[in-house]
């Protein structure tokens, strides 16, 4: 195995959640547009589709393998359970969609009801499908093998301020009721320094 790679599954998941989603996206437009572009668009759709559900076969080969061969705690294991079923769920809706879209083939634009039906519903599913792998790598920490050098995985809790920056004259940030308490006393110093009679500088005793 690569050594900055922990599994292959994360290389090969992209393409049919791509692949099947202009699919999707294609089907629809095939409805709309006009004759010639629809039919070149609806093309291009059983293409996609052909091309992601085939790429679904690999993704869930490296998904297996990762699901028994990554570390995990109880909870991540039932998050990766949660993920391999929506996975199923989208594999046999794509695999029910392309036999539909074969069996519509002769149709030249756009897709019937029930595929296109499918289609949206099969979209959906990969959309919680990423969405659960997503968590199981952000949330749980599965397959990350360790984070960079000084930097940890709590959160910084909210509200909490940075400390203030030092600069020449004084601290940026003060809130301006120290800044107004430090003028006075800034002014109450230089009134008694010029209340001292001339050559009495620098004494302690008061007058």
């Amino acid at each position: 195995m690569i050594e900055i790679v922990p599994n292959w599954h994360p290389i090969w998941v992209h393409f049919p959640v791509a692949l099947l989603t202009i699919a999707t996206v294609f089907f629809l437009a095939g409805l709309v547009l006009p004759d010639r572009a629809g039919e070149r668009v609806t093309a291009a759709a059983r293409w996609n589709l052909a091309a992601g559900a085939l790429l679904l076969i690999p993704t869930l080969v490296t998904g297996y393998l990762a699901y028994n061969s990554v570390a995990h705690d109880a909870a991540g294991h039932q998050a990766m359970e949660r993920h391999m079923t929506a996975a199923w769920v989208v594999a046999v809706l794509f695999a029910v969609a392309v036999l539909l879209a074969w069996l519509d083939r002769f149709r030249a634009r756009g897709a019937g009801v029930v595929l296109t039906i499918v289609l949206l519903i099969g979209t959906g599913a990969v959309g919680v499908t990423g969405y659960l792998g997503a968590e199981n790598v952000y949330r749980h920490g599965l397959g990350v093998e360790r984070l960079p050098e000084g930097v940890s995985n709590q959160a910084a809790p909210r509200g909490a301020e940075q400390q203030p920056e030092q600069t020449g004259g004084g601290v940026s940030g003060a809130a301006p009721e120290q800044e107004r308490a430090s003028q006075d006393t800034s002014e109450d110093e230089g009134q008694k320094a010029s209340d001292v009679p001339e050559g009495h500088e620098g004494h302690d005793h008061e007058h």
